[in-house]
Protein backbone atom coordinates (compact mmCIF):
# COMPACT_ATOMS: atom_id res chain seq x y z
CA UNK A 1 0.00 0.00 0.00
CA UNK A 2 1.47 3.66 -0.84
CA UNK A 3 1.53 6.11 1.73
CA UNK A 4 0.36 9.24 0.86
CA UNK A 5 0.56 11.38 3.84
CA UNK A 6 3.40 13.65 3.28
CA UNK A 7 3.37 14.85 7.05
CA UNK A 8 2.29 13.33 10.02
CA UNK A 9 2.67 13.74 13.61
CA UNK A 10 2.60 12.27 16.98
CA UNK A 11 0.78 14.75 18.64
CA UNK A 12 -3.26 14.06 18.84
CA UNK A 13 -4.23 17.98 17.97
CA UNK A 14 -1.58 18.36 15.49
CA UNK A 15 -2.26 15.16 13.21
CA UNK A 16 -5.97 16.28 13.35
CA UNK A 17 -5.32 19.51 11.81
CA UNK A 18 -2.76 18.22 9.76
CA UNK A 19 -4.94 15.25 8.23
CA UNK A 20 -8.37 18.27 8.06
CA UNK A 21 -6.05 20.55 6.24
CA UNK A 22 -5.32 17.99 3.78
CA UNK A 23 -9.05 17.23 3.45
CA UNK A 24 -9.72 20.76 2.64
CA UNK A 25 -6.85 20.92 0.06
CA UNK A 26 -7.85 18.41 -2.11
CA UNK A 27 -11.45 19.04 -1.71
CA UNK A 28 -13.83 21.79 -3.41
CA UNK A 29 -14.53 22.77 0.47
CA UNK A 30 -13.73 26.40 2.08
CA UNK A 31 -13.48 24.78 5.63
CA UNK A 32 -13.80 21.40 7.39
CA UNK A 33 -14.14 21.03 10.71
CA UNK A 34 -14.08 17.71 13.77
CA UNK A 35 -16.75 18.78 15.83
CA UNK A 36 -18.01 17.81 19.84
CA UNK A 37 -21.96 16.83 20.29
CA UNK A 38 -22.38 20.28 21.89
CA UNK A 39 -21.20 21.58 19.12
CA UNK A 40 -17.66 22.66 19.58
CA UNK A 41 -15.30 22.60 17.08
CA UNK A 42 -12.13 20.35 18.34
CA UNK A 43 -10.06 21.34 15.41
CA UNK A 44 -10.88 22.94 12.17
CA UNK A 45 -9.36 23.96 8.88
CA UNK A 46 -10.58 27.53 7.07
CA UNK A 47 -12.27 30.66 8.16
CA UNK A 48 -13.07 31.23 11.58
CA UNK A 49 -16.53 32.22 10.60
CA UNK A 50 -16.99 29.35 9.11
CA UNK A 51 -15.88 26.71 11.96
CA UNK A 52 -17.90 28.77 13.90
CA UNK A 53 -20.98 27.57 11.45
CA UNK A 54 -19.72 24.04 11.11
CA UNK A 55 -20.32 23.84 14.86
CA UNK A 56 -23.84 25.05 14.70
CA UNK A 57 -24.97 22.84 12.20
CA UNK A 58 -22.33 19.22 12.19
CA UNK A 59 -25.53 17.39 14.71
CA UNK A 60 -27.80 18.50 12.56
CA UNK A 61 -26.53 18.04 8.80
CA UNK A 62 -25.42 14.45 9.42
CA UNK A 63 -29.32 13.58 11.40
CA UNK A 64 -30.86 15.16 8.16
CA UNK A 65 -32.67 17.75 10.55
CA UNK A 66 -31.53 21.11 9.20
CA UNK A 67 -33.84 24.13 10.21
CA UNK A 68 -34.18 27.70 9.17
CA UNK A 69 -31.52 28.84 11.08
CA UNK A 70 -29.24 26.15 9.47
CA UNK A 71 -30.06 27.15 6.42
CA UNK A 72 -29.98 30.88 7.08
CA UNK A 73 -25.96 30.32 8.06
CA UNK A 74 -25.68 27.84 4.91
CA UNK A 75 -26.73 30.47 2.60
CA UNK A 76 -24.86 30.17 -0.34
CA UNK A 77 -22.83 26.97 0.08
CA UNK A 78 -23.52 22.84 0.48
CA UNK A 79 -22.62 21.12 3.98
CA UNK A 80 -21.97 17.51 4.23
CA UNK A 81 -21.43 16.22 7.93
CA UNK A 82 -20.78 12.51 9.08
CA UNK A 83 -21.47 11.26 12.73
CA UNK A 84 -18.29 9.27 14.16
CA UNK A 85 -19.54 7.29 17.04
CA UNK A 86 -16.15 6.36 18.79
CA UNK A 87 -17.17 4.53 22.18
CA UNK A 88 -19.06 6.75 24.32
CA UNK A 89 -18.23 9.67 22.17
CA UNK A 90 -19.89 11.34 19.41
CA UNK A 91 -17.87 13.42 16.89
CA UNK A 92 -18.83 14.81 13.55
CA UNK A 93 -16.90 15.44 10.63
CA UNK A 94 -18.14 18.28 8.68
CA UNK A 95 -17.50 20.50 5.66
CA UNK A 96 -18.92 23.43 3.77
CA UNK A 97 -18.22 23.62 0.19
CA UNK A 98 -18.87 21.69 -3.23
CA UNK A 99 -17.53 18.11 -2.82
CA UNK A 100 -15.41 16.29 -0.09
CA UNK A 101 -12.50 14.12 -1.83
CA UNK A 102 -12.71 10.23 -0.27
CA UNK A 103 -15.23 11.97 3.14
CA UNK A 104 -14.94 8.48 4.15
CA UNK A 105 -11.49 8.02 4.06
CA UNK A 106 -11.06 11.24 5.89
CA UNK A 107 -13.44 9.89 8.78
CA UNK A 108 -11.62 6.63 9.03
CA UNK A 109 -8.58 9.05 9.59
CA UNK A 110 -10.54 10.64 12.25
CA UNK A 111 -10.91 8.00 14.67
CA UNK A 112 -7.79 5.93 13.42
CA UNK A 113 -5.93 9.56 15.36
CA UNK A 114 -8.18 9.93 18.20
CA UNK A 115 -8.11 5.75 19.22
CA UNK A 116 -4.38 5.86 19.08
CA UNK A 117 -3.94 8.98 21.87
Amino acid sequence: MKERRRQRSTRKHEALRLLLEAVRSRSDVSSVALVDGRGLVVEGAGPERELFVLGAVAAPAAAGTFDAVCERLTAGTDVVSCRLALGERTLYLAALGDRVTRMPEAARGVARILRAS
